[in-house]
């Protein structure tokens, strides 16, 4: 994710003055404040210093839907279970508008890095942990379904919305021949569901994070591993935190090490061998380039649509991996 620069804001710039709203205090004088990202469904800001002793504060700015449901996941959901993440402060409804905004602290000073096998292992074993904890307990009230029915509607999702743009003037002729492979991409994915299915059966019910992402994963000082961005969270197959790097140019997949995860959940599936861990994260990595076409294929319809088909380029590649792997091409 591309970072803006640290900009210096007066207390009226529209997150400080949230953030003081949800605080209960007089607006901030001048405070450093980077855009870290500005897109169609939120946009993300670092409050420089903002927070209790001194450290800084994240403010994302989404619809009132979305920000309600990372919010159940912070307060209902993350107290009861045994996972390090960002301290969450609270959330406050914008007056006058669809939107809201939601305040953690800065996750921590350190990336995430899928190549390093540090970090591939540390990613792993904090799903463990997450996906173990969550199966043993009852589904928390609220937390949405994330089971393969959710995917195979958002394959449909995805399938109509590029056919539905197909005809716009400004998509060149190479941008289309890609568009038309990815429809037949969703429909070889279609016909296999039933073995989509049956991967999903190999484990139980719990709670998975949902884009699990380097983009969403930063280490503290003290390598503590604190995933954030819980919009996508939900209760079903823990198959969409898994997904791993392969033959595509995307950098999207965290690759948490497959061999330690299966070692650290054996207690909850015991039957679960290597061979069923990568099927699941083909399944997931097949889940998750779905939701990602279906949300960037609204751009396909605009009059400069170069940036979505950037994008679209590497969801075919990593859907090439995936119906490769699983023999699933037609």
């Amino acid at each position: 994710m591309r970072r803006r620069p640290v900009k210096t804001e007066s207390g009226e710039h529209p997150a400080v003055r949230a953030w003081a709203l949800l605080r209960a205090t007089a607006p901030a004088g001048p405070m450093a404040v980077q855009t870290l990202q500005k897109r169609r469904k939120a946009v993300v800001y670092r409050l420089v210093g903002a927070g209790p002793d001194r450290s800084d504060v994240i403010a994302k700015r989404s619809s009132s839907e979305r920000i309600g449901r990372e919010s159940l996941v912070y307060e209902h959901v993350l107290p009861a279970l045994p996972v390090p993440v960002a301290p969450y402060y609270g959330t406050l409804t914008e007056a006058g508008t669809d939107a809201a905004w939601l305040f953690v602290a800065h996750a921590g000073p350190v990336d995430y890095r899928p190549d390093l096998a540090a970090h591939r292992t540390l990613a792993a074993r904090w799903l463990a942990t997450l996906h173990t904890a969550g199966a043993s307990a009852a589904r928390p009230a609220g937390l949405p379904e994330r089971g393969p029915g959710h995917f195979r509607r958002e394959l449909a999702a995805a399938r109509a919305e590029i056919l539905r743009h197909l005809g716009n003037p400004a998509l060149r002729p190479q941008d289309v021949e890609v568009l038309h492979a990815l429809v037949g991409q969703c429909e070889a994915a279609a016909s296999r569901w039933e073995d989509v299915e049956q991967i999903c059966r190999l484990t139980t019910a719990t709670v998975v994070h949902g884009d699990f992402a380097p983009k969403n994963l930063r280490l503290d000082a003290g390598a503590t591993l604190r995933p954030f961005d819980w919009a996508g969270a939900g209760w079903g197959t823990p198959a969409p935190d898994l997904p791993q790097l392969a033959a595509a140019p995307s950098t999207y997949w965290a690759s948490p090490e497959l061999d330690v995860y299966r070692e650290l959940t054996t207690g909850s599936w015991p039957g679960l061998d290597r061979e069923d861990v990568l099927r699941l994260a083909l399944a997931g990595k097949l889940f998750r380039s779905l939701v990602c076409i279906r949300l960037e294929a609204t751009g396909l319809g605009s009059e400069w649509p170069a940036g979505s088909m950037r994008d679209m380029r590497l969801y075919r590649a990593d859907l090439d991996d995936v119906l490769a792997a699983a023999g699933w091409q037609r």
